[in-house]
């Protein structure tokens, strides 16, 4: 599968891949049942949830990040160049909405 990303869009899929693992293992390691997250998909709508929770706040972090000023010599105007973190050319925090989605989804089956 091919990935398209800039910056650090790369990391959206890794974020949501890590948090799920940890509530697995914290769902699985409370239950005492190894299966317990397979039988239930409220466990994956609880991941998905703090995902996008977190990529949003990430996201929005980098966004406030301020950019560099320019100044074009022919006309005098003021540029700010901001680097750009996307996945998909979709912004790192708006992939919170899909995350959610996933996991409203997951967690209806």
């Amino acid at each position: 599968m091919i990935m398209v990303w800039r910056g650090w869009g790369v990391a959206v899929p890794f974020i949501a891949a890590f948090i799920h693992i940890a509530v697995l293992f914290a769902v699985e390691g409370i239950s005492g049942d190894p299966g317990y997250a397979g039988t239930h998909g409220w466990v994956l709508m609880v991941s998905m949830a703090l995902a996008a929770t977190a990529v949003w706040m990430i996201g929005s972090r980098m966004e406030r990040k301020p950019g560099q000023i320019v100044i074009d010599k022919e006309s005098g105007q003021e540029f700010e160049l901001k680097s750009k973190n996307d996945l998909f050319w979709i912004p790192f925090k708006w992939w919170a909405i899909p995350l959610v989605i996933l996991g409203a989804l997951a967690g209806s089956v």
